[in-house]
């Protein structure tokens, strides 16, 4: 069984047959933390053949405000919507 966690986003659950007798289950998702502060990207894969069971589960785990630093600064930016409305004059 994957690793999914209720609370995570999954943005990749892929199954994939090798041959007659190999099967691979991959998975990503993101969660955050309880407290909010950190974003995990956790990557687990199963791989199943004649001679057995082999998984592996990496996480990574970074800090919401400074991936939000790295996005502004590395991003690029886009105006989805600008208002301009002219002042009105005070009487």
């Amino acid at each position: 069984m994957m690793t999914s966690e209720t609370d995570a986003l999954v943005l990749l659950q892929r199954v994939a047959k090798h041959g007659d007798a190999s099967l691979q289950c991959r998975e990503v998702s993101l969660r955050l933390s309880a407290d909010q502060q950190y974003l995990t990207l956790s990557r687990y894969s199963e791989h199943y053949s004649p001679e057995g069971l082999e998984w592996v589960e990496r996480q990574h785990r970074i800090s919401v405000s400074e991936l939000i630093r790295w996005m502004i600064k590395q991003g690029e930016p886009q105006v989805l919507v600008q208002n301009m409305e002219p002042q009105r004059a005070s009487a």
